[in-house]
């Protein structure tokens, strides 16, 4: 019997005239691990919320919805949001104190859950203060704690370094190879591709493929539509479309690199000096000593671990903390774009907080301008609050972590529009854990950690010096190739 069956699902949020949902039908065997891809406001939020009916939208819903089994975790995009407490032991006690176990019991299963996650050194930690990728454990074990049968991912890894993300890929592997579970996971990264049974592709609400992922990489070759973005980038440099890494790591040897010079930088836009900051005297320094220059007209990448400072610097750098020592200097006026960009949002619809009709229609948003920002989907909400950002006119512009939640298929469309801002004179500054666009679209980059820049260098000198910290492709080929675009015969999509 399958532990989800959908069939012929249709839905459509109130007020609306598009259906978010158009006829989707798939099973999921127990055990199975599927993978949700497609663009942005392709409707898989929508169908993980259905699929757990405490978190279903309101709406109008037709089709059928079939869960077996018993209980169904979820973990949301914005962790933090959903947590009730303020240390990790008070929310882990949480789960088990609203199944009435006793508190013999409670003291048992927090043990047995810490020490399956890996949380121990975490248990008397502020929720608020943790890593993003100990966060995301945290809510993972919440989610998985009291033995779900179904558990239901929503752009999990969207907040996470490289090594974050794996350890959380990892965790959910385990809980899926060991115990059974079955998960169904959206993913704008294809880091669960390679490890998923079965791939879902939707597009404006339809269900456009459903097979094994090796087959979506077959599909998604020959489609016109940009789908070969969902995949990882290697593969599309490769005959065989292969998810393997042992069999794309031999047929990578045959592509060759294109020649390269290091670029001569331009004039520094953003110079900080001998930086130090801590949010409480008590507290070990965020930043110190820290040196950094960022280039006029030019993407300037941060990259490092979570909880490197890269969002303290970009926050000191706008002015919105106040160092407690070194210097900065700035050519023009700041615009700065959080991680949690919902908190740039103040009117009732999208088309309110853009008034432009043009902005609307460069960030893929004119068939939102009558829906509440607050509720459209992640990658959307980052396209709204880019379109702020230009609005606001500024000379360098500051983002956090400006690809999360955005699709693989607008990427290369947001890479056009920030370089259309460095061809209009302006400068961008932006964090990310995402290194195949830095590694793709950065001029410069930037590496955080222990509260200083260790390594500054032009993108390509950068990317290749690393051999784990890195694009798929740099170390894939040995540092020879670290996008697409250095490879010869690359497509230029």
């Amino acid at each position: 019997m399958a532990a989800v069956k959908i069939k012929n699902l249709s839905f459509r949020y109130p007020d609306e005239t598009e259906y978010a949902l158009k006829n989707v039908s798939l099973a999921v065997e127990p055990g199975e691990l599927v993978l949700l891809c497609g663009r942005s406001g392709g409707g898989k939020s929508t169908l993980l919320r259905l699929l757990k009916k405490d978190l279903a939208p309101h709406g109008e819903i037709s089709g059928s919805i079939d869960v077996s089994g018993g209980e169904i975790g979820f973990v949301a995009q914005n962790v933090q949001s959903n947590m009730v407490t303020d240390t990790v032991l008070g929310e882990l006690a949480f789960q088990f104190e609203c199944r009435g176990y006793s508190n013999q019991r409670i003291s048992l299963m927090i043990a047995q859950t810490a020490s399956y996650f890996n949380l121990n050194n975490y248990i008397n930690s502020k929720t608020a203060l943790l890593p993003g990728g100990v966060k995301q454990l945290l809510a993972l074990a919440c989610a998985s704690c009291v033995g779900p049968d179904i558990l239901l991912l929503d752009e999990p890894c969207s907040q996470l370094d490289p090594v974050a993300a794996e350890n959380f890929r990892n965790a959910v592997l385990r809980l899926n190879r060991e115990r059974g579970v079955t998960v169904l996971v959206s993913d704008h990264s294809a880091g669960f591709m390679r490890y998923a049974d079965k791939a879902l592709l939707l597009e404006g609400g339809a269900a456009r493929f459903y097979g094994s992922p090796q087959q979506l990489a077959q599909f998604c070759a020959g489609d016109e539509n940009g789908a070969s973005l969902l995949l990882p980038p290697y593969t599309r440099l490769l005959p065989s479309r292969t998810l393997s890494f042992a069999r794309a790591r031999e047929e990578i040897k045959a592509v060759k690199e294109k020649p390269f010079t290091e670029p001569q930088p331009p004039a520094a836009a953003v110079k900080l000096r001998s930086l130090a900051f801590a949010y409480e005297k008590k507290l070990p320094d965020v930043l110190f000593a820290l040196d950094y220059t960022a280039y006029s007209g030019r993407l300037n990448a941060l990259v490092g671990a979570n909880g490197s400072g890269k969002t303290t610097l970009l926050k000191c750098a706008a002015g919105l903390l106040k160092p407690y020592g070194g210097r900065i200097k700035l050519s023009g006026k700041t615009a700065y774009m959080p991680q949690s960009v919902q908190n740039m949002f103040v009117c009732d619809t999208v088309g309110e907080e853009i008034n432009d009709p043009a902005l609307l229609e460069k960030y893929a948003l004119s068939r939102l301008a009558a829906r509440s920002p607050f509720d459209i989907s992640g990658g959307e909400a980052q396209r709204l609050a880019l379109a702020r950002v230009e609005a606001a006119g500024a000379d360098i512009i500051l983002l956090d972590e400006p690809t999360k939640g955005v699709d693989p298929i607008f990427k290369p469309q947001l890479a056009r529009i920030l370089r259309g801002w460095c061809a209009a004179g302006k400068t961008v500054v932006f964090s990310t854990h995402d290194l195949e666009f830095a590694g793709r679209f950065a001029d410069y980059a930037a590496f955080l950690f222990g509260g200083a820049i260790v390594a500054e260098a032009p993108r390509r000198s950068f990317f290749s010096a690393l051999d784990i910290y890195t694009t798929s492709l740099c170390a894939l080929s040995g540092g020879r190739i670290v996008s697409i675009d250095d490879a010869e015969a690359a497509d230029e999509k």
